[in-house]
């Protein structure tokens, strides 16, 4: 049954890997047609449903993205270009593992809808992650049908910028240094807690790299970005952290609409019911309107909330906009269960085995803890003799 459960950094681990989706905002003096944006989405979901990264590679325009980083770089033809030429082989590699990570947590990837922002069209595409939860991305589609980038919202934050933040340290870039830690110069002192966490992320010690992020400097330690490294570090490093990482987060930029699927699970955790609620609202205005996730997750707060019409509501809405969407389904019932509605369970199990090709087994879920107020019901009883063979 679907629950509320914590939204993770899943595709990646912000700036020390490439695979997290993410966006940028490359100026394009010509929209790209609706049809081919959302012929684009559909590649890039086949490609993950089949895991197949060639398929994905070939949605891409690498050039265009590698412009896209090195833009900003005061290097030399030379470098640029070896740069450049090894960007596509990175991004492929991250891809893969990417799918890998999907294949172990059985996820699935379900394109959504297409829309503009800036000069830029965008395919959105969410990805089903199982018990680390969605994520929402849009690949941002030139006119010649072909990705330049991407954000990926458990992330917030460019895919192109995080190459540059790690390309700064790299190659010891002095001016983006200084233009990221908001200072004129930087010094060794400063790169020393960038590279702590490349070695003890290497060793898959994410405590001792969430401990380093205290160690950069203070100008940085206010911005956006350290805000989200800590609560990607603190998500592996141990709940404490993970929550003292969201406490920060929500605190100093609370009010970002592209943060709110990482907040939601803060605000639900901390019982600020209401502004989860909120949150899930400003999420679905960032990412252009509502999908079966969003209005379910909806549903499961409502029915915390103890607002059980609504909650119902809200689950049939997610049933309606996504028939395949197996937890709009699980909402309906748990709405059930916690109101000891026999005839909403009937109507939710009913049409899950309707839109499953399922068949449950009436005796055995009396017999789970969950359900053995329920099966008392009158409409739960009708429904189990109507089973029997």
């Amino acid at each position: 049954m679907a629950n509320l459960i914590r939204i993770l950094p899943t595709v990646c681990l912000a700036t020390l890997c490439a695979l997290s989706p993410f966006v940028a905002a490359a100026a394009s003096q010509n929209v790209a047609a609706e049809a081919d944006v959302a012929a684009v989405g559909q590649a890039i979901a086949t490609a993950f449903n089949e895991r197949d990264a060639e398929a994905f590679m070939r949605t891409m325009n690498t050039d265009a993205f590698a412009r896209t980083v090195l833009g900003t770089f005061d290097l030399s033809k030379k470098d640029a270009a070896d740069i450049a030429q090894r960007l596509p082989s990175a991004l492929r590699t991250n891809v893969e593992a990417g799918m890998r990570s999907m294949e172990k947590s059985n996820g699935s990837a379900k394109f959504l809808r297409s829309g503009v922002q800036g000069e830029m069209a965008y395919a959105l595409v969410r990805l089903d992650l199982g018990d680390s939860g969605v994520d929402y991305i849009k690949y941002y589609v030139s006119r010649r049908r072909a990705v330049e980038d991407w954000y990926a919202f458990t992330a917030a934050s460019q895919l192109s910028a995080q190459v540059r933040f790690n390309l700064a340290f790299l190659l010891k870039n002095d001016s983006l240094l200084s233009a990221l830690f908001g200072a004129r110069s930087v010094s060794q002192d400063d790169l020393e807690p960038f590279l702590e966490i490349r070695k003890h992320v290497a060793k898959d010690d994410y405590a001792a790299a969430y401990h380093s992020l205290e160690k950069f400097p203070e100008a940085y330690r206010k911005s956006r970005q350290w805000a989200l490294l800590r609560v990607t570090y603190g998500s592996r490093a141990g709940d404490d952290q993970y929550r003292a990482a969201l406490r920060h987060l929500a605190a100093n930029f609370g009010g970002d609409s592209e943060l709110q699927l990482i907040l939601v699970d803060h605000y639900f955790y901390e019982q600020r019911f209401d502004r989860a609620l909120d949150s899930i609202g400003a999420l679905e205005g960032a990412i252009g309107g509502e999908d079966a996730s969003t209005v379910s997750l909806r549903g499961n707060l409502l029915t915390t909330l103890k607002r059980y019409d609504e909650a119902a509501t809200a689950c049939r809405r997610g049933m309606a906009l996504e028939p395949d969407f197996a937890s709009a389904y699980w909402c309906l019932v748990a709405v059930a269960l916690a109101k000891n509605d026999g005839k909403l369970a009937v109507e939710g199990l009913t049409a899950y085995e309707e839109a499953f090709d399922a068949r449950f087994d009436p005796d055995e879920l009396a017999k789970t803890e969950a359900y053995q107020q329920i099966a008392r019901t009158r409409e739960f009883t009708s429904w189990a003799k109507a089973h029997k063979p």
